[in-house]
């Protein structure tokens, strides 16, 4: 990050990196329309490019919303996805909270700020935050306050330097605390929550003395449903990525949409790296002083239609991929940004990177997101993943076999096919799994480990002042209470979904026996597993997940793919 009280004289001989601007603009293979360069500075250019990057991808996210949000309509149980969610997370490799947010506009009746965002009056990054804060009839004032405002917003260097004033680094027993606080708060919530997120919530609970008992009745209460209306954009106006992509039509099919999503993303991602690597080099060469900005952050807030921290992040990945030449043609061939991104947490060194990807391609995103947030064990992890990728065709085939026999009609009693929950165990199922014979069976076979409770790192914390104490007084106060019979599985799983495509962790997960007990199936915890109840309910007694233990392996069948944990 770039110190705003730094001086010109401290900066890169911004003349000597000229050339290498042509040579890295040339590379960039822009599909967007750059604006004519008549006799501009290099720098000049440089801005453009960049500013015609941000804009387009912020246009790109935008259609493949609402491509997603088609989708999300469907019935996504055929392709092996529980929820949205997961599909998401493990088909799309795309952070479901920045999907959410742009839907929530898709699906607002906020036509005159969708329009402006389409006549660039209003950045998308700015529209975000209408839903749900503004109303149809309040739509053109808000515009206009929006319009007329002269201070941008401020998440930049200077808000975190008035933000660590506010912060205390903690270690040993004090940041273990605050992990233990962390988990606790992100079971009572129910979902996935960033550190800084759990952090205000348990700050909130331990300053509204929240009774313990509501907290554990709010976490094992139903979710509510997702919103599946269909996502607009004003009737006569073209959405703001017409001029790249074509208009918008509606897809024909799933397998349309699937095909729209894939190269959608494949092009963001391209454009992601392309980005990243512009603004590295405008950082790093100054360049935002030439166009009369004192910080790298202030030219992002007035030039491009993206968050500084998004701008920072996107910076980092530019200048990771920049230095790892294997994984920025990775990206180039499809490889998500998101999987790249964790794999540079994972490697060091050249030979280290060619051995993650390999690896990697065999791992459902969450559990390579999962290894990366673990960079001390990962050469034990990696050597793991080496060994069960070689293991893993037999056991699915074994895997297989096994599941041939037990739908085998002359072992399913009638009385048990015509059984209400049964749904998967009847002789006429449909068939799970990868085909074995297929050439390319191996791709479609996944590999994962076992959640352990101690994976996170034992590294220092650095928390807002408040924390700790908040941390203390919740796990002092709530206690989840203990579990009888076969429930106490939950707490071995530590209340965590046992899907590897899923790993979801809350006080709703319930107990699935791997065989049924109309079919003979016992209470032993052998035959337990914890699923959340997306997975417990609409995947496996829909017919579209099935576990089958082989030795010390759980494989995971879904239709036309396995992963093997071990």
């Amino acid at each position: 990050m770039i110190a705003s009280n730094s001086t010109p004289d401290t900066r890169t001989h911004r003349q000597d990196t000229h050339p290498g601007w042509t040579g890295l603009l040339a590379g960039l293979a822009l599909d967007a329309p750059v604006p004519p360069q008549d006799g501009v500075s290099p720098t000049e250019r440089v801005r453009r490019v960049a500013r015609a990057l941000a804009h387009a991808s912020a246009a790109i996210d935008l259609r493949l919303a609402r491509v997603c949000c088609w989708i999300q309509q469907q019935d996504l149980r055929p392709l092996g996805y529980s929820s949205f969610t997961a599909f998401l997370t493990e088909r799309m490799c795309w952070n479901p909270s920045w999907q959410r947010r742009l839907a929530r506009l898709l699906r607002s009746d906020l036509d005159l700020i969708k329009a402006a965002v389409s006549a660039h009056v209003v950045p998308l990054t700015r529209a975000l935050d209408a839903p749900g804060k503004v109303s149809p009839a309040e739509q053109r004032h808000w515009i206009e306050r929006l319009v007329a405002q002269v201070e941008p917003r401020t998440v930049g260097p200077g808000a975190a330097g008035k933000r660590d004033e506010r912060c205390e680094r903690l270690a040993g027993a004090a940041a273990d605390t605050v992990r233990r606080g962390r988990r606790l708060t992100r079971l009572l919530v129910g979902r996935r929550l960033p550190d800084r997120a759990a952090d205000r919530q348990m700050r909130a609970w331990h300053e509204q003395g929240a009774i313990p008992s509501d907290l554990i009745a709010q976490a094992r209460s139903p979710r509510p449903k997702p919103d599946p209306s269909d996502a607009s954009w004003p009737a006569g106006v073209d959405d703001p990525a017409t001029v790249l992509l074509g208009p918008w039509s509606d897809p024909v099919d799933l397998e349309d949409a699937l095909e729209r999503a894939d190269a959608l993303m494949a092009t963001r991602n391209k454009r992601r790296l392309a980005l990243g690597r512009v603004l590295d080099r405008i950082a790093r060469c100054w360049n935002f002083l030439d166009w009369g900005f004192e910080r790298f952050a202030d030219w992002v807030e007035q030039d491009l239609d993206m968050s500084v921290r998004s701008a920072y992040r996107v910076r980092a990945e530019g200048r990771e991929f920049d230095a790892r030449p294997d994984l920025a043609r990775a990206v180039d061939q499809g490889l998500p940004t998101e999987r790249a991104t964790a794999i540079a947490r994972l490697a060091d060194s050249t030979e280290d990177t060619l051995r993650w990807l390999t690896v990697a391609a065999h791992l459902p995103t969450r559990e390579l997101m999962r290894a990366s947030c673990n960079r001390k064990h990962r050469v034990a992890r990696r050597d793991r993943y080496e060994a069960l990728i070689q293991d893993a065709p037999a056991l699915v085939r074994r895997a297989l076999e096994q599941r041939r026999q037990r739908l085998d009609p002359d072992r399913l009693t009638e009385t048990a096919a015509d059984s209400t929950g049964l749904a998967g165990w009847t002789a006429n199922t449909t068939p799970l799994g990868p085909d074995m014979d297929s050439p390319d069976a191996d791709r479609n076979i996944r590999v994962a480990l076992r959640a352990s409770v101690d994976e996170a790192s034992r590294g220092p914390v650095l928390v807002e002042r408040g924390v700790l104490d908040a941390a203390r007084w919740l796990l002092e106060t709530v206690e989840i209470p203990a579990a009888r019979g076969i429930g106490r599985i939950r707490e071995r799983a530590d209340h965590t979904c046992a899907n590897p495509e899923c790993r979801h962790r809350s006080l709703r997960v319930q107990v699935h026996h791997v065989i049924p007990r109309a079919l003979g199936g016992t209470d032993d915890a052998d035959n337990l597993r914890c699923l959340c109840p997306s997975c417990h309910l609409r995947l496996v007694h829909g017919g579209f997940m099935a576990i089958e233990p082989v030795g010390d392996a759980d494989v995971f069948l879904y239709p036309g793919r396995a992963v093997v944990v071990r």
